[in-house]
């Protein structure tokens, strides 16, 4: 099983070069931003963000409860707040504006460094303004998300996802309408255990994730069987090499070789909630053969418990 502790270690190094990324030019109108691979700072980039917060509110990274941190993400969260749209919603600058999915995808990156950094608040200051620089994104994008709409299959998913994490944080959000409207669509998902992108290489692991947050925090156990579904499938489409199949993709994946590294979360979640070692084994060997196995870290900030149990 995918131990905590090297992972800790992997983010130490990963913080680094996050650090490295962010603008610091207080004259610059992308202070406090992220650059990404395409030299852009969108405020989308705010996910950035998630990294730093697991680093300081963690007692085994080498920056817990750093000052230099805490503030990196106070600019953070300012640049966030200056770029945002009126709807609360963000831009992804290559494909989207003001666009409710993407926002989702900002949420669920945050929110479970704030429902991390809420469990220290009565013991740390840095933490209590953390939990209320990132909370506030989440909050003021919720009526963005509700109105927005989505833009592909996996999007309606993400923002169930988001949707229930912000009223878990704020109960007085009034989202669970569109939760239910969302859910009582029924999952795309056919007799194989195929969602309906088909995209082994990317977007499959987007739905796995989604309906993994969303059961938790909704108390909704009937949405991880599609994910053990597909993650049964998913096993079928490897190569011997772990790379996937992805002829059937229907999005930017089709055709290409790699090995689905995106999935290893799913099956490691898996793994623990229902005692599999099947799932365990899945995502060691996608995280051997697929590189850092940090996109699982999440799962042990949500999940404390776990961390000492493989």
């Amino acid at each position: 099983m995918i131990e905590y502790a090297p992972l800790v270690g992997e983010l130490d190094q990963q913080v680094v070069g996050v650090l490295t990324r962010q603008v610091l030019d207080a004259e610059s109108p992308y202070c406090g931003g992220f650059m990404d691979g395409d030299r852009l700072v969108g405020s989308q980039s705010i996910s950035a963000v998630a990294s730093l917060g697991y680093a300081y509110l963690l007692d085994e990274s080498c920056h817990y409860r750093s000052e230099e941190v805490l503030q990196r993400i106070l600019l953070a969260a300012e640049f966030a707040r200056r770029h945002r749209k009126p709807s609360g919603c963000f831009d992804l600058l290559t494909t989207n504006f003001d666009s409710a999915p993407d926002t989702g995808f900002v949420v669920q990156a945050i929110a479970p460094v704030v429902f991390a950094a809420r469990q220290q608040v009565a013991e740390d200051a840095g933490a209590a303004a953390i939990a209320e620089a990132l909370g506030e994104l989440i909050q003021t994008g919720a009526p963005g998300m509700v109105a927005g709409g989505f833009h592909t299959p996996n999007h309606r998913w993400v923002l169930v996802a988001a949707l229930a994490q912000a009223q878990a944080l704020y109960p007085e959000l009034t989202v669970s309408e569109t939760v239910d409207a969302y859910l009582g669509e029924g999952i795309d998902i056919n007799a194989d255990g195929e969602y309906s992108e088909r995209s082994t290489g990317v977007y499959n692991a987007v739905v796995n994730r989604a309906l993994i947050r969303a059961a938790q925090v909704l108390a909704r156990p009937d949405l991880l069987e599609p994910v053990r579904r597909n993650l049964d499938l998913s096993y079928h489409l490897l190569h011997a090499d772990a790379t996937a199949v992805t002829s059937i993709s229907k999005r930017q994946d089709r055709d290409t070789r790699a090995v689905p590294t995106g999935l290893a979360d799913g099956y490691h979640a898996l793994a623990h909630l229902d005692g599999n070692g099947f799932y365990a084994a899945m995502a060691d060997l996608l995280v051997a053969r697929g590189g850092s196995g940090l996109i699982c870290l999440p799962n042990y900030v949500l999940h404390p418990e776990w961390r000492t149990t493989y």
